[in-house]
């Protein structure tokens, strides 16, 4: 048995069916702490690891601020043709770090205590991003770009790693491990589950997971009072990585098992009340 109860009305899937979240640039930043150089024998070497077919770029006369990767094991498909997905490296030609778009990422990073002090001492990034893919399937685009971030993680040596999609900053050995899992097809750094209070309320908390937008699935919300917040985060990580492995199988109006025995709370599709705005499956326990 799964986790959702798929009854619904008809009438229900009609009137919400138009609200899903578009897929989105898939992010990540790396922090040095001593200007980074590229090593593109070392970096050519991890790639290999992970991809069969990849087009290097092989002219000597490299720019000094970016590289661009086409992975042809992933091949995108659109109207006027097939190529191959793609990732980029893009190093600012002034590297000062924003640290204040951080400041979200610092709260909810919860495996790493030292995460802000660590990107703190930092003063250059890289950015990584993928380009032409949001055509794959989202568990073949999750797959090559992680492969892809892993292989860059492995052969830069990062201080820190940040997964802008999820607002989750990481030391680079967690990311290798987590990201690895399941042959890189996995949300386990993709997805962050946050916790916020609410401001009006002494009792009353909201929590949410982020990152499965990114890829054109739902979010979940849950507004809660007189629940353990460990115990809520554990449900909406189960939530989501059921989502992530299955699809979009829940409806508007569909149950999900509850933490009490027997209860079943019901699954909303509504706007996020959290920024990033976009589409979430709102739990409603009947409180």
């Amino acid at each position: 048995m799964g986790i959702f109860n798929f009854k619904r009305k008809k009438k229900e899937k009609n009137e919400f069916e138009q609200l899903e979240n578009p897929t989105e640039l898939l992010t990540v930043k790396l922090f040095f702490e001593n200007e980074p150089a590229f090593n593109d024998e070392k970096i050519e070497q991890e790639l290999s690891k992970r991809f069969k077919q990849i087009e290097f770029d092989k002219n000597s006369d490299k720019p000094n601020n970016s590289r661009h990767y086409l992975f042809k094991d992933y091949e995108v498909k659109f109207a006027e043709g097939s190529i191959p997905a793609q990732a980029t490296i893009f190093v600012p030609d002034e590297n000062k770090i924003d640290f204040s778009e951080l400041y979200n990422s610092f709260g909810q990073s919860w495996s790493w205590i030292e995460a802000e002090e660590t990107v703190k001492k930092c003063s250059y990034e890289m950015l990584l991003t993928d380009l032409m893919s949001r055509n794959l399937d989202y568990k073949e685009r999750i797959e090559y770009f992680q492969k892809f971030v892993a292989s860059i993680v492995s052969a830069m040596n990062p201080s820190a790693v940040w997964i802008r999609n999820s607002e989750m900053v990481l030391k680079p050995i967690d990311f290798l491990e987590k990201s690895s899992q399941n042959n890189y097809q996995n949300v386990n750094v993709f997805m962050n589950v946050r916790l916020f209070n609410i401001q009006e309320t002494e009792s009353e908390m909201i929590m949410d997971t982020l990152g499965l937008n990114s890829l054109g699935l739902p979010d979940f919300e849950f507004r809660f009072a007189n629940y353990d917040a460990q115990q809520i985060a554990g449900l909406l990580f189960n939530y989501g990585h059921y989502i992530f492995e299955n699809g979009v199988v829940i409806e508007h109006g569909n149950t999900i098992e509850g933490i009490e025995e027997n209860s079943k709370w019901k699954c909303y599709f509504n706007h996020s009340q959290l920024e990033p705005k976009r589409i979430v499956i709102e739990i409603n326990n009947g409180g």
